[in-house]
């Protein structure tokens, strides 16, 4: 619920900003903004974890608990995916995946307070230069 007023929020804001220019948001807040649960602006470990099984769940197609790398966009030349393929069995399984997101989690929290912030995320994620 919360999610949804502050996306509504976000929408407000840009539509009043007639004349000024409009200000971009970027695949990172819309990450932020799908995956924080409770509204509070950061994304806690729990909230990841739930956003990657819902993720994970979405994306094994064919249900049998393991993402192939057609199921994900034929990624199996991509680093991201062979080096979370921990087995080299040519799939992810929900512990591999488990695994990557709490390493990225430990990577990505510098202060270390057990919460990803957006100035967190875009420093893991910076936005691509045009």
């Amino acid at each position: 619920m919360k999610r949804h007023i502050l996306a509504a929020s976000v929408a407000a804001i840009l539509a009043a900003s007639s004349g000024a220019a409009l200000a971009q948001i970027t695949d990172v807040e819309v990450g932020l903004i799908q995956a924080d649960a409770n509204g509070d602006q950061m994304l806690s470990k729990s909230e990841v974890m739930l956003d990657a099984m819902k993720g994970f769940v979405a994306s094994d197609l064919d249900g049998d608990g393991l993402l192939e790398a057609t199921e994900v966009g034929d990624l199996s030349a991509d680093p991201e995916f062979t080096d979370n393929d921990a087995d080299k069995g040519g799939s992810l399984s929900v512990e591999e995946v488990v695994e990557e997101k709490l390493a990225d989690f430990k990577a990505i929290d510098t202060d270390g307070d057990g919460f990803l912030s957006l100035e967190e995320l875009n420093v893991a994620y910076p936005a691509p230069k045009e």
